[in-house]
């Protein structure tokens, strides 16, 4: 995994990757993700075909995500050149790490509560797993 740790603010109400990057941060990245290298031009239109969005907020929000860490980006004549910085595995590792670090470091007893009830519920393989590996 890469050294650098991108900058988020964790919603745990929201669903999926949109839990620590914005809507369109989400988008762009599935986008970047599954077309690198890319540039704005070219995230704008696949975002365009699916709905109305003006190429400057494609940009300044990619800019964005390059100033996070999740993005890099290098200059081609006139046009940045964008890849991620991490892979989407790497950065959903990362958030869960981060996540539970925070967790672990404020409320270590509620946690480990919660995640042994959570898998005795929903994952009693995933429990056996940890014991077997404790």
């Amino acid at each position: 995994m890469q050294s650098h740790k991108p900058e988020f603010r964790f919603k745990p109400a929201e669903g999926g990757l949109v839990k620590v990057l914005g809507p369109l941060e989400t988008e762009i990245m599935q986008v970047v993700w599954d077309d690198q290298p890319t540039t704005v031009k070219k995230v704008h239109r696949a975002l365009q075909a699916k709905r109305e969005i003006a190429y400057t907020t494609v940009m300044t929000t990619m800019t964005r995500l390059a100033e996070k860490g999740v993005l890099s980006r290098l200059r081609e004549g006139l046009a940045y050149v964008y890849t991620p910085a991490i892979t989407k595995r790497e950065f959903e590792a990362t958030m869960v790490q981060r996540v539970l670090d925070g967790l672990m470091d404020d409320y270590r007893e509620e946690t480990i509560t919660y995640l042994v009830d959570y898998l005795t519920k929903h994952h009693p393989d995933q429990l056996e797993r940890l014991r077997k590996a404790a």
